[in-house]
């Protein structure tokens, strides 16, 4: 399938490349503004808050199918910068939505444990999204215009972790670097998520982007795990010093915004639909991607 996978350049996009490359499919790689080549592939540079180079590069790749992950995803700079992060994540993705709509194409939008608002455990597809994050509420306003295409879904994911790919280093990288060269790091005990290997996330894509499956589905882990844990236990299975690993409440942080407790999400549409997908543990993924990762 011709395929235009927007957010190319990004920690996520890096990992779909590999994939939708393996599997056989014509892909365009769409970057903000950076260039250069992933996988063999040179990204493409596009600017989704401008009309015309949108709709310009959209008749030129002509996709059967957009896999839509291109976002401001740091929700310190999307409170920062409100109108910038409303263009990116809501202005875009509605025009990609319209695009799709008219010309009958399939558009998977990548989407966020963070539309929730933290006061319960394994939030359903069908639970209230009331974000308490600028970021979040952009992704939930978002939603509706690719729900609203016939042949779209809204894939709301959880905590990715894994070695970036994208020539970056990624928070994760810089975690284990940190504790590698002897520093305490801290992370909240008390915030609770269903974190994801990058590698397993992307291959979920993949398979959806080729699927008919519409609507909303959650694309998350398989255990409810801390910040904390998460990365004691990414730590444990590296074989670094936990007790550089420290653990500290929501409430001992003064926060520009106040950080979901807990978004974890319920994964029962997932399993129902891969039911051959094995979803590796936390020390698992760390050693598949192997000790040379990092």
């Amino acid at each position: 399938m011709r395929i235009v996978l927007t957010g190319a350049s990004g920690q996520l996009g890096a990992y779909l490349i590999d994939r939708l490359v393996a599997a056989g499919h014509d892909v365009s790689a769409w970057s903000g503004t950076e260039i250069g080549q992933r996988d063999g592939l040179a990204l493409v540079p596009v600017d989704l808050t401008d009309a015309g180079a949108t709709d310009r590069a959209l008749a030129e790749a002509n996709p059967e199918v957009i896999v839509h992950a291109a976002a401001i995803s740091r929700a310190d700079v999307v409170f920062r910068n409100p109108d910038r992060g409303r263009a990116v994540n809501v202005g875009a993705t509605a025009r990609l939505a319209d695009w799709s709509a008219r010309l009958g194409r399939r558009l998977v939008f990548i989407s966020t444990d963070m539309v929730f608002d933290g006061s319960r455990p394994w939030n359903r597809e069908d639970d209230p999204a009331e974000p308490i994050l600028a970021y979040g509420r952009t992704k939930r306003d978002a939603e509706p215009a690719v729900l609203a295409t016939p042949r779209g879904l809204v894939a709301r994911i959880s905590l990715l972790f894994g070695p970036s790919r994208s020539g970056r280093a990624s928070s994760f990288d810089r975690t284990l670097a940190a504790l590698r060269g002897g520093q305490p790091q801290t992370f909240f005990r008390d915030e609770f998520r269903t974190p994801l290997d990058l590698a397993t996330a992307a291959e979920i894509l993949v398979r959806l982007a080729e699927s008919d499956v519409s609507g909303l589905i959650h694309v998350a882990g398989q255990e409810r795990v801390s910040r904390f844990d998460l990365v004691r236990r990414a730590a444990s299975a590296t074989g670094l010093d936990l007790s550089l690993v420290r653990a500290n409440r929501q409430s001992d942080v003064v926060l520009a915004e106040p950080r979901p407790a807990d978004i974890s999400l319920d994964t029962s549409r997932q399993a129902a639909l891969f039911p051959d997908l094995r979803r590796p543990t936390i020390e698992e993924a760390m050693g598949a991607f192997g000790p040379l990762a990092w």
